[in-house]
């Protein structure tokens, strides 16, 4: 994850290559908080796709459980010691469904409790599997069964999107390869040949032509994340 030395480091580089100066490295200093939020945004996508996943095997095994007899409430309870062995103390969805447990033991209903980790996790694939639930307890029905599908539904959309996100690392590389470029090649010239771009730095014109490349540059790099984002 970035943190606030690399983001301001950047932000520092960012002022130094296109305008020769610390005070225009500090007039761009609020970009360090867009960084900052842009690399939690990543770390907050990166673990919803693990809970969806570790959520997955939780879901097949409450509906194990329940086709082994367990009540719904007892399915959880050894869901959550099933996850402890294969995610370890650590994992997140052991400590999800331990909340649920917990919130269990304090006489919440199993649906609730559910609900309130997919508004939580912020994850489409359990707000879907806690509508789900919720419909089949409501309804009396087999709830098992139901709840298998579920799982398998969300397994076939994890399976879709890993093999997109497959498909896309080649043109991700490259995107990062061409973002790169152009403030690869500015570092080249300017170490090369620094009174080559002194137009660029010493007139107002110079500097409007480099904010106007900066200001490209970063429209550019948030267009190509925004393509490479992948939404089933």
């Amino acid at each position: 994850m970035l943190t606030a030395a690399a983001g301001l480091i950047l932000v520092y580089a960012a002022g130094r290559l296109f305008y020769r100066s610390n005070i225009a490295a500090a007039v761009l200093s609020p970009l360090l908080i867009i960084l900052i939020r842009y690399a939690g945004r990543l770390k907050g996508e990166k673990r919803r796709q693990r809970l969806t996943a570790q959520f997955r095997d939780g879901a097949l095994s409450v509906s194990a459980a329940m086709t082994s007899g367990y009540s719904v409430e007892n399915a959880f309870r050894a869901a959550a010691e099933e996850m402890r062995l294969l995610y370890g103390e650590d994992g997140i969805i052991t400590k999800e469904f331990r909340v649920i447990c917990r919130k269990i033991e304090l006489n919440e209903t199993a649906e609730d409790a559910v609900r309130d980790l997919a508004f939580r996790s912020g994850c489409r694939e359990i707000q879907q599997f806690a509508d789900v639930f919720a419909a089949a307890k409501r309804s009396s029905g087999q709830i098992a069964p139901v709840l298998k599908d579920t799982a398998d539904w969300i397994s076939r959309r994890i399976a879709v999107q890993e093999e997109i996100r497959t498909l896309i690392a080649a043109k991700r590389l490259e995107q990062r390869i061409m973002c790169v470029m152009p403030a690869g090649i500015l570092v080249y010239i300017n170490l090369g040949d620094p009174g080559f771009t002194d137009p660029l730095y010493m007139t107002a014109a110079g500097r409007i032509v480099m904010t106007v490349c900066l200001t490209v540059y970063a429209a550019a790099f948030c267009l190509g994340e925004r393509i490479m984002r992948t939404e089933v």
